[in-house]
């Protein structure tokens, strides 16, 4: 797979159909960080949906329509990122009802453009049997999916060292703050 918006992050990409869900989120750009938003114009769709929505149909024997790279287009796929966000908030409902055509005994994602993709993250959820294992950071300022592979499914945090540190040393400094203000 080329370069995805996962692996700009330092991540391993999640397993199955869940590396399409985790890399549409990590599209998102990170302004604190000085990560750009990788849908940002019409040649970043197309870029992202032929790698990323490509390679997601080619590992299923599949061919994925042509994206829908317009202003309408990028707009739609801009709020189908942020009903990802949601689903992996725990709103199961989020990305709506879909179309699939089943073709034996194998289910595929109906439509085109951005139902096409919709029914594609469906399915991949649908089939997972570990989505509660995708999450987001838990650092407001670092919206980055992450697959959660510790044993005990405990990870909030992307990167430890990055928003986990920044996250316990405003922790810390709340909280010697709170000891060192007089009591009334």
């Amino acid at each position: 797979m080329p370069m995805s918006s996962t692996s700009r992050y330092g991540l391993e990409p999640a397993p199955g159909g869940l590396v399409l869900l985790q890399d549409l989120v990590n599209t998102r750009p990170v302004p604190s960080y000085g990560v750009r938003d990788l849908l940002d114009g019409e040649a970043d769709v197309v870029r992202w949906w032929r790698d990323s929505v490509g390679s997601w149909a080619s590992r299923r024997g599949t061919e994925a329509p042509e994206p829908v790279a317009d202003a309408a287009g990028r707009r739609g796929l801009l709020r189908l990122r942020d009903r990802v966000d949601a689903l992996l908030a725990g709103d199961r409902d989020a990305l709506g009802e879909v179309r699939v055509s089943v073709r034996g005994l194998r289910a595929e994602p109906g439509g085109t453009g951005l139902a096409w993709l919709t029914g594609a993250l469906v399915l991949s959820a649908m089939e997972a049997d570990d989505l509660g294992r995708l999450k987001t950071c838990r650092n407001r300022f670092c919206p980055c999916a992450f697959y959660d592979r510790s044993r005990n499914n405990s990870r909030v945090w992307h990167d430890v060292h990055t928003c986990g540190n920044a996250a316990n040393l405003r922790a810390s400094r709340a909280r010697r703050a709170a000891a060192a203000s007089p009591r009334s």
